[in-house]
């Protein structure tokens, strides 16, 4: 029988065969959460809570599993270092995964009164339209996501601003995703031919396709091409491949101790000091310090 792994804010369930280190800080209306564990390669997992949840993987994967919110069954895909998950309040996750023995997770818990404030006077756009979304992966919110972990770490007088400032920013996003990127946009792409161009454009140190080659692949032209690709992902092709690879740069940060020249190359940066000039922009600091901070 699976051990259960209660991911709530203010209780932790140690099991037979776990280690479990936390940390964690609080600014009033927002909650941070580390959560280190060993020794479990199968977990259960529930999340139900009148806050609002963003959990990220930071290191170890889940393989295989089920994921079901609020009692319904939704599809299950595997989950590596940078993985989102988002519960609004009053909803809850539930399910089981197995991977990776030795992970550690970001847990950011909002307060609902919090996100009302940010969105009043836009009844639109209010989180309550947000629907559960499990196991995506975002550039813009990962971002926040770490650099709310990094003011966990080192905290200091105006960490509550930085904090909140991170936490409108996931909401935003999550507002646009919800609008655009998560839905196929008339006149884009189709499934298949995606996922065909999103194989092609995997980062490679060998292989860089150009706008041509992938519009190509398809039969189709430069400029149909790179409408259609924005309409399905909400990105230039330009841009989802830079996110492409400073994903896989940071995952490689996170999981190998090759240097950052070799990850450089390995994901198809022009150089090292690309690299570092990506990652400064993205993430606010360089490379190495990066893979420091993540591995505290």
């Amino acid at each position: 029988m699976a051990d259960i792994f209660c991911l709530d804010p203010t209780t932790f369930r140690r099991s037979r065969h776990q280690t479990l280190v936390h940390q964690y800080e609080s600014w009033g209306n927002i909650r941070a959460d580390v959560i280190k564990r060993t020794g479990l390669e199968r977990q259960e997992t529930r999340i139900a809570h009148p806050r609002h949840m963003f959990l990220m993987n930071l290191k170890g994967a889940a393989r295989r599993g089920e994921d079901f919110v609020d009692g319904r069954r939704v599809s299950f895909s595997a989950r590596r270092p940078g993985s989102i998950i988002y519960i609004p309040a009053d909803s809850e996750w539930t399910g089981w995964d197995e991977g990776d023995a030795i992970a550690s997770y970001l847990l950011v818990s909002i307060a609902q009164e919090f996100a009302d404030d940010a969105f009043e006077g836009f009844a639109s756009y209010r989180r309550a339209g947000l629907p559960p979304w499990i196991g995506f992966r975002d550039n813009t919110i990962e971002v926040a996501l770490q650099r709310i972990a990094a003011e966990l770490r080192f905290p200091d007088p105006i960490s509550t601003t930085m904090v909140e400032s991170q936490v409108t920013q996931l909401f935003v996003q999550m507002v646009r995703l919800n609008r655009t990127g998560r839905k196929l946009a008339k006149g884009g792409l189709s499934t298949f031919d995606l996922k065909r161009v999103v194989g092609m454009m995997e980062p490679s140190p060998d292989a860089k396709p150009t706008l041509t080659d992938l519009a190509k692949e398809l039969g189709i032209s430069r400029f149909h091409f790179g409408r259609a690709f924005k309409q399905s992902t909400g990105m230039t092709p330009h841009a989802f491949i830079a996110q492409r690879r400073l994903v896989q740069s940071a995952d490689m940060l996170r999981s190998t101790d090759l240097s950052a020249t070799k990850i450089a190359m390995e994901c198809g940066f022009a150089s090292s000091s690309h690299l570092t000039t990506a990652f400064k922009r993205a993430f606010g600091t360089n490379p190495i310090e990066f893979r420091r901070k993540s591995r505290i």
